[in-house]
This record gives C-alpha cells, sequence and structure tokens, in this order.
C-alpha cells in the first residue's frame, strides 16, 4: 500500500474542506489602549518623539487641579451622586445663557462615563467623566408633553434631572411627578436644559424632539459648563458634594 500517497490525498481533502468552510465573526472586544511605554526600536525614533511630544502635551493640559471632592461621585440608576451634580450644575449654568427661568435640566446618565474620586479634581478627571463634545441646549415644552417626557425617563429607570421630583414603579412606570414641588400643569410651558444630544430625541427621550423654541449653544459644550462651576466653587472654597435626595423614588 502506498501510504505515502494516500497520506496526500488526506492532506488535500483537509485543505479541500477547510477552504470551503465558511468562517463567520464571533465576538468584537474594544477598548482604550493607553499610551504608557514606547518599545526602544532606532526604526521609530521619530514616531517615539512625535508621541512623547503629545503625550506630555496632554498631560499638562489634563494636570491643573480646578477644585475638590468632598465625596466619591458615582453613577447608577436610577438616582446617583453624580448624576444629581450634573444636573443641578446644567440648571444653574444654563441659567446663565437663558432669558427666562430653567425649570429643569436633563441629562443623560450614559453621558457621565466615570466616578468622581473624592478629593482633589483635575481638568483630566473632568474629561474623564464628560469626554463627549455635547453642547448646551435650551427648549420649551408644556405640561402635557413633559408627562410624555418623564414616562419616558421611568421607562429607562432613571435619568440625571435638576427641579424635578419623580415616583417610578420598579417596572418603570410614571407613578407620580412634580416641578419645583409642585403637580404639573398640562397648559403651561416649562423651560428645558439639556444637551444639544438629548435635544433630538436620543437615548429614547423621544419626546425632547418636540420641544419648541429651542435653542443650541453650539459653542458651549457641557463638560465646559462643568468646568466652570467646579471652579468657581472652588473659589469660594467649597468642595464638590451631592448625594441621593429621592429626587426618583422607585415603588
Amino acid at each position: 500500500m502506498n501510504y505515502k500517497a494516500i497520506a496526500m490525498i488526506i492532506t488535500a481533502l483537509v485543505v479541500m474542506q477547510a477552504c470551503c468552510e465558511k468562517k463567520r465573526l464571533t465576538s468584537i472586544e474594544a477598548g482604550n489602549i493607553a499610551v504608557t511605554h514606547i518599545e526602544r526600536n532606532d526604526g521609530a525614533a521619530a514616531v517615539r518623539a512625535i508621541l512623547e511630544r503629545s503625550r506630555a502635551a496632554v498631560d499638562s493640559i489634563k494636570a491643573p487641579v480646578i477644585g475638590t471632592a468632598a465625596v466619591e461621585l458615582a453613577v447608577y440608576p436610577p438616582e446617583s451622586p453624580l448624576m444629581n451634580f450634573a444636573a443641578d450644575a446644567l440648571r444653574l449654568m444654563a441659567q446663565q445663557h437663558s432669558d427666562t427661568p430653567i425649570d429643569i435640566a436633563i441629562t443623560n446618565k450614559g453621558g457621565l462615563r466615570s466616578t468622581l474620586a473624592q478629593g482633589t479634581i483635575t481638568f483630566g478627571d473632568i474629561y474623564n467623566v464628560f469626554p463627549f463634545e455635547n453642547t448646551l441646549a435650551l427648549l420649551t415644552l408644556n405640561g402635557s408633553e413633559l408627562l410624555l417626557l418623564f414616562a419616558e425617563i421611568a421607562k429607562v429607570k432613571g435619568e440625571a434631572i435638576s427641579g424635578a421630583r419623580l415616583t417610578i414603579s420598579a417596572t418603570g412606570e410614571l407613578l407620580s411627578a412634580t416641578v419645583g414641588g409642585n403637580p404639573v400643569v398640562p397648559e403651561r410651558e416649562y423651560r428645558i436644559a439639556t444637551s444639544d444630544y438629548l435635544s433630538q430625541g436620543n437615548d429614547k427621550l423621544y419626546t425632547l424632539a418636540k420641544g419648541r423654541d429651542k435653542v443650541i449653544k453650539s459653542d458651549i459644550t457641557i463638560r465646559d459648563l462643568m468646568i466652570q462651576h467646579i471652579a468657581h466653587l472652588h473659589s469660594c472654597g467649597k468642595a464638590v458634594n451631592a448625594a441621593i435626595d429621592g429626587r426618583i423614588t422607585v415603588k
């Protein structure tokens, strides 16, 4: 028996089978890769020099301290210290750019990408928490529309809100809502501060896209407003502080 010939035939069949098999993607993994070490390779000296200069420039921007946090501020639904701080700061700072009182501020918990640690707060820390270039948006909804918006917030198990209090069910239904401590009046108009991203109805807050008298401050990012607010607190000798206060209650 010619074993060599048999072996060659078997090998050919295996190769043919492998070539005929369809390949399919089974998983995707993604993440940030920090530039913390550069291999010493003489052929990449120019690239190393550019990266080192860029990293030094970025580090010099991120390093300055702008304030302090009295406690750790984390993000979790339906309400958390960082969510409350971000929404309260947004409402306060947005008022400086509005001719009418801001009744409510809303930002999405998904846009808060990191915990703010207790202690010193640097520019880099704020960029970690607010990495997106979302800008300030102002718009108006009447009370009936606002209740629809609150129902959408209940359905996604809470978002960062200021100026309102919601009671929601564990299954994501809106049970009750107040604005400024008062019941929502269907025919009254309410001025809302949010981000340009949410004002388009993103993150399942569809009703925001129906807002009237919409103003997009494309030169004012939400991150810049946070930096200004924290720096102002620091100049007054105050630390960033926030806690859960029951503005979204689950029953």
